[in-house]
């Protein structure tokens, strides 16, 4: 376990580092990785090193192999993906200190596996590298957030859960913790008070203690969520966004409980199935059994993207409604604006990034959603452009300007270009 835990921690301190990279990425076949039989010491790829670079370039597409896993059977039928391809690659972007590149160029330098666009439901582009493939389950990270909140609110419209009631109704266990008197939808949101420290290099830390629960003979992910039992100082629930991943299991547990399913099972039911996922898709396990609701998704580069076009069509996909009207017109509506900026002073909240409410965040200047994960997992949903977008990718850093910052700017200038062409413009 202790092997596990500093695996975690070691990969979440490189990721600070907010460094680009110019050269092109080596392939996890250039690299040799899980090459041979068995492989050499320095390209085996395992669970203590699963997460570190450059490691993930393989571990990110091969989840399955490494962790325990429950598996999300595709639909019968897969939905129609319609081809009209369009060059996306020569479009210019303009990243920060008047840097110019094309979406190309960029692609090819930022640890792309797999890159899909849809604008007007038609696939215009689509690329695979790092031997991904049309087949790969690629791990999406905290885009999986999205996923629970999709399940969180159609459960909510089927009368299951009250979103104004406090999560001690529906999870007795956490009552006396500080999960105790929030809402819900103060956890949907993360404007639940919370003192949760995630100072990575402190294995005492909260963080260091959700790894040490995740790990190979740790207590797992509720046993966890029990010990938090204090608020964020200054700030009652509703008044701050803080980003708390165990927020999002918080509700996964609640979906378990109130439907007696799994996640898999109500994912696989009331969504994959529905839309017309035409691969199967995975959500990694604790020790105990349990999906990762925050961050345990593996998946299709095809199947995010039809998501998100659901998504952007009102909730309406594969001849049918899989999620409802209101459903999706709360996600892709903006709301909690100030308390977003309450807690962090990082310049990102106040320039990038404009609000985070039911697990989807909202980008400035542009009406967009995404799904957002680490490494540089995308569903960018663009309403103005008719576009969706979706990047799969097994950067080095977790957190970064390319992935934070570049990203964004790639997927805005691509959508507008893509509006121009169809007669949208801003």
């Amino acid at each position: 376990m202790r092997h596990f835990i500093q695996a975690c921690l070691i990969v979440l301190l490189f990721s600070a580092a907010l460094v680009t990279r110019a050269e092109p990425p080596a392939t996890a076949e250039a690299l040799g990785l899980m090459r041979g039989s068995p492989p050499d010491d320095d390209q085996l790829v395992t669970v203590e090193n699963a997460f570190l670079p450059p490691y993930n370039r393989w571990s990110f597409l091969h989840m399955r192999e490494l962790f325990p896993t429950r598996g999300i059977e595709p639909s019968a039928s897969a939905s129609a993906l319609v081809q009209e391809p369009i060059d996306i690659r020569s479009i210019p972007v303009s990243l920060a200190n008047d840097r110019q590149i094309t979406a190309g160029e960029w692609l090819d330098n930022a640890y792309t596996d797999g890159f899909i666009v849809l604008h007007e439901g038609k696939v215009t582009y689509e690329q695979y590298l790092n031997g991904q493939n049309r087949h790969s389950q690629h791990i999406m990270f905290s885009v999986t957030k999205s996923f629970t909140s999709a399940l969180i609110l159609t459960l909510a419209e089927e009368g299951l859960i009250d979103l104004s009631e406090t999560v001690s109704r529906y999870l007795p266990s956490l009552a006396e913790t500080a999960y105790g008197d929030a809402t819900v939808q103060h956890v949907m949101d993360m404007t639940n008070s919370i003192q949760y420290d995630e100072t990575y290099d402190d294995p005492e830390s909260d963080i260091g203690r959700y790894f040490a629960a995740l790990a190979p003979g740790g207590r797992g992910l509720y046993h966890h969520l029990t010990t938090l039992d204090k608020q964020l100082s200054g700030y009652a629930h509703g008044e701050a966004f803080q980003y708390v991943t165990p927020d999002t299991e918080v509700l996964g547990w609640i979906i378990r409980s109130v439907t007696s399913l799994s996640l898999a099972e109500n994912l696989e039911s009331r969504i994959w199935k529905p839309m017309g996922a035409e691969h199967p898709a995975h959500y990694m396990l604790d020790p105990v059994g349990i999906e990762l609701a925050g961050a345990g998704l593996s998946m299709s580069l095809r199947d995010a993207a039809r998501f998100g076009q659901m998504i952007l069509n009102d909730g309406r996909y594969n001849g049918r409604q899989v999620l409802s009207a209101s459903i999706t017109a709360r996600i892709k509506n903006r709301r909690n604006t100030e308390a977003f900026t309450s807690y962090y002073d990082d310049p990102w909240y106040h320039v990038v990034a404009e609000d985070y409410h039911d697990q989807w965040w909202s980008y400035r200047g542009v009406n967009a959603v995404v799904a957002l994960g680490i490494h540089g997992q995308f569903i960018y949903v663009n309403s103005d452009h008719n576009v969706v977008i979706v990047k799969q990718t097994s950067d080095p850093f977790a957190e970064g300007t390319r992935v934070d910052n570049e990203t964004p700017l790639v997927m805005h200038a691509i959508a507008a270009y893509l509006g121009s062409r169809s007669g949208v413009t801003d």
